[in-house]
This record gives structure tokens, sequence and C-alpha cells, in this order.
């Protein structure tokens, strides 16, 4: 039988480093809360930033490898998920502002329309990413939980896995942007409607100035 891989005290010193200063790992109280608080708040539109994981350029180096082949061999396409999401966010984000500047973009009820199904896309690309998430987040507990010099005794007990099944973000070569509402279940979308009719929310784009969208 092999023996699993351990890892030098220096590399694993210098990988809790780099583990340490990752925060938690979002989960699904995080994606709704932002919601509500844009909504409940009058906060401006959410801003979606190019997210990654530097921290895990790590697992590329040659003290690293074997360790983290053998404990989080998922690691690479869990990551390769969220580098999908973070684009389809950007590419179902411009698609909706392009909607919104275009000329039958001019009544409140339109605006709200295409509000409405460019956050429930959206919030539906994170909802499909919590799995992945929360593999994530158990990778960078078990990590904070290693010792600076580790041993075969004293590394992760066990292998951490992804099913498969929850790796389900497309590549955004082969997502059709204009069937993106498609995606969103109907339930999202009542809630995301009732939200609307609730409190409403402020934009920074053409058509929020032209047309107040306030409640």
């Amino acid at each position: 039988m092999n023996k699993a891989p351990s890892m030098d005290k220096e590399s694993m010193v210098e990988l809790k480093k780099r583990f340490k200063k990752m925060s938690v790992v979002p989960d699904e109280n995080i994606f709704s809360n932002a919601i509500l608080s844009l909504k409940e708040h009058q906060k401006p539109a959410i801003v979606i930033k190019n997210t990654s994981f530097p921290d895990f350029t790590i697992i590329n180096e040659p003290a690293c490898i074997d360790f983290f082949e053998h404990y989080f061999d998922d690691l690479d396409l869990a990551l390769a998920q969220l580098k999908y999401a973070t684009q389809l966010l950007m590419k179902i984000a411009r698609y909706f502002i392009q909607l919104m500047e275009k000329d039958d973009c001019n009544t409140l009820d339109r605006c709200k329309y295409l509000k409405v199904n460019a956050i429930g896309c959206m919030y539906t690309v994170a909802m499909r990413c919590l799995p992945i998430l929360a593999y994530i987040e158990k990778v960078r507990q078990h990590m904070l939980a290693q010792d600076d010099d580790p041993t075969h005794e004293n590394a992760p007990p066990s292998h951490i896995v992804l099913a498969k099944e929850y790796c389900i973000i497309p590549h955004t070569s082969a997502f059709e942007v204009e069937k993106a509402a498609g995606l969103v279940h109907p339930d999202t979308l009542r809630w995301l409607e009732e939200l609307e009719e609730k409190h409403g929310f402020r934009m920074h784009d053409d058509c929020a100035q032209e047309q107040p969208l306030a409640a």
C-alpha cells in the first residue's frame, strides 16, 4: 500500500499562511442577504468584480503537488468551475445592460422586468456554485487544522471529494446568454418580483436616470 504523501515543514508553514489570509467562503445565506440588502436598504446595484483564489496557486508548486493531488484532487475542477461562473456572471450582466440601453427600455415596467430577470439569472448561477464553494471551504478548514510539521498521521484524515454532478457551470462559449432567463426557477422570480414591488432599488444606468425606479 502506498504511503500517503506529506509535506516538508517550510512548505506547510507557507501554505497555512496563505490559507489564513482567505476569508470564509460564501454560502447561500450570504448570497440571499446580498439581494435583501440591495432591495431593503436602497443600495446601488451590485458590482461584479473579477474574483479569484490566488492562494491556491501554491498547489502547482513542486513541494505541494503530490499532497494536494492525493487529498484534494478535485480542487482544480472546483476552481475551474468558479472561473466559469465568474465569466458567466459578467456575460449575463453585459447582456442585460445592453438590453437596458435599447430604445424600447422606456417604461418603468420594462426596466423592472429586466432588473428582476438579470438579478434572477446571476443569483441562479451563484446558487449553482454552492456545492463547489462548500468543497473549497472544507479544503480551507482542513488546511488550517494541519500541524506546521506534517506527517502521515496528522495529514487530512481522508480525501475530500467534489461530486461531479454538482459541476454544472457551463463554459461561456457553450452558454446562450439570450436564454439565460430560462435558467431561473419560477419561485426565485416570484421572490424577486415581490421584493421589487415592495422595495424597488436604485440603478446607475441611463434607463434608470430617465425613469426613476423608486417603488
